[in-house]
């Protein structure tokens, strides 16, 4: 039985097209509301998303999620995950809609109101001037 173990699939920084690393944060799947997002979002006729808006308002997308990745030159980042009908995932940067369709999960633009000023704008430095001074 050779190689039951499937291999980690590789994503690569939009950026720079180095690899991206993935953080272990958990992930956040994206729901739809009404009729006309769940036809948008899940590609369905009118008819059917009609018969899905009347069973419940809110469904989610099993299939695309939000997850947080750190690439070695522009630090942390948020990919938009796809699984294709083959298994394979797909990602690309996360927009501002997407966060909007998402449950418990924080605007990486926005500072949270529990956090003070200085603890915000001290995680907002290069973390490079840190790493240097321990190396040297």
């Amino acid at each position: 039985m050779p190689n039951k173990r499937k291999k980690p699939q590789k994503f690569y920084c939009p950026c720079c097209q180095r690899r991206l690393w993935r953080v272990g944060s958990p992930k956040h799947y994206l729901f739809y509301q009404g009729k006309q997002e769940i036809q948008q979002g899940f590609k369905l006729t009118a008819q059917k998303a009609g018969f899905l808006a009347a069973q419940n308002d809110v469904w989610v997308d099993r299939q695309v999620w939000l997850e947080e990745f750190f690439c070695e030159e522009h630090g942390k980042m948020w990919m938009r995950l796809f699984r294709s009908e083959e298994g394979l995932l797909w990602a690309k940067p996360a927009k501002r809609t997407d966060w909007q369709r998402t449950t418990r999960t924080l605007d990486p633009d926005r500072p949270q109101c529990g956090v003070s000023e200085f603890t915000y704008r001290t995680s907002r430095r290069s973390a490079p001037a840190l790493t240097q001074r321990f190396y040297e």
